[in-house]
């Protein structure tokens, strides 16, 4: 994803979608009228036809110079208000982080999280890591188209396993951008708290087969978008990631759930203990694609495992922050109201 401030040709095309990639942005893809741009140039076109006694056409200018002025609606009247369908989706994901950055005077500053292994106290923790970036190295192959297409598109992945996107439902896909965006905001901040540096540069013998980020490892960015991406879209189709059971109660995890063949030493078990999420992660193919893209950057070499795991446990304290700010939460007119009208 790009940028924090997209620009006006971001949304300059008709298409709602604008483009497939995590950052929408129509100035790379076509509108649905065949063509990128719309940007309007005007110049002097030749009129219609002649004056009398007149050998040239004279220039038509635009606006025309002699059409009456319009009388749409009364000067004493006040302009219609913006609408909230005209949002673009870049720029209502950035009007979204700033509430998200104001809300409760800047409580998203506050979440929390453990700070990474550290040596010399952590080394053997340290090395087990590397040691198990060195094994999964060998999926790279198999894996690196996939992981290339996730580094700019997280929401992809989602769109493609729930079958939308922003044309057929422009709500869903404006708030997932907007999780997208503040996931990149709290990301940052703790990164340069945390300041740890990619694997490779205590194992060089990792070599990613693509340059590592300019920005500290920890917590990883991908983890925390796609899980909250997940959590997201879970609570705009109740179950289809939060497991839920009749009635809608949250179907807790089981020691069953956290010792099948398929969960032990995944990133399940990790957090099995994280408020909000032991009595809701379930083996749903919302969340293992949340998994999945989070494995991805370890297998490329440029995530800790113990990076991803932090993205997620941050994840899970943005939410309530996230549904919380105005334009996501207003009843019946805020994007989650109208994200779930959607799909009704």
């Amino acid at each position: 994803m790009g940028g924090i401030g997209p620009a006006d040709s971001s949304d300059s095309s008709d298409s709602s979608d604008s483009s497939d990639s995590s950052d929408s942005s129509d100035s790379s893809g076509a509108s649905r009228g065949g063509g990128g741009s719309s940007a309007r140039p005007f110049g002097i076109s030749p009129a219609i036809r002649r004056e009398p006694n007149e050998d040239w056409f004279r220039g038509n200018r635009w606006p025309p110079q002699d059409f009456p002025e319009l009388e749409g609606w009364s000067r004493a009247a006040a302009p219609p208000a913006f609408r909230m369908a005209d949002w673009s989706i870049p720029h209502f994901a950035v009007a979204v982080t700033g509430e998200f950055a104001t809300l409760g005077g800047g409580a998203w500053a506050g979440i929390a999280i453990p700070p990474p292994p550290t040596a010399p106290a952590d080394a053997a923790f340290i090395a087990a890591e590397i040691e198990e970036l060195r094994e999964i190295a060998e999926f790279r192959a198999g894996v690196l188209a996939e992981a290339m297409e996730q580094r700019d598109n997280v929401l992809g992945y989602f769109r493609g396993l729930l079958t939308f996107k922003g044309g057929t439902h422009p709500w869903t896909t404006r708030l997932c951008h907007a999780a997208i965006r503040v996931g990149q905001l709290v990301v940052m901040h703790h990164k340069k708290a945390n300041m740890r540096a990619r694997p490779s540069v205590l194992a060089p013998v990792l070599m990613p087969p693509i340059d590592p980020p300019g920005h500290p490892a920890y917590p990883s960015g991908h983890a925390t978008e796609a899980y909250l991406t997940a959590m997201v879209l879970a609570e705009v189709l109740p179950g289809i990631a939060w497991g839920e059971g009749q009635g809608g109660a949250k179907m807790p995890v089981t020691a069953a759930d956290l010792t099948h063949p398929t969960v032990v030493g995944t990133i399940k078990t990790k957090v099995a203990t994280v408020p909000g999420v032991a009595g809701r992660m379930r083996l749903t193919p919302v969340w293992r694609i949340a998994e999945r893209i989070a494995r991805n950057r370890e297998v490329l070499g440029v995530h800790y495992p113990s990076d991803s795991e932090a993205g997620l446990r941050l994840a899970v304290q943005i939410l309530p922050l996230l549904l919380a700010c105005p334009l996501v939460a207003a009843p019946g007119t805020g994007a989650l109201a109208r994200a779930r009208a959607e799909w009704a």
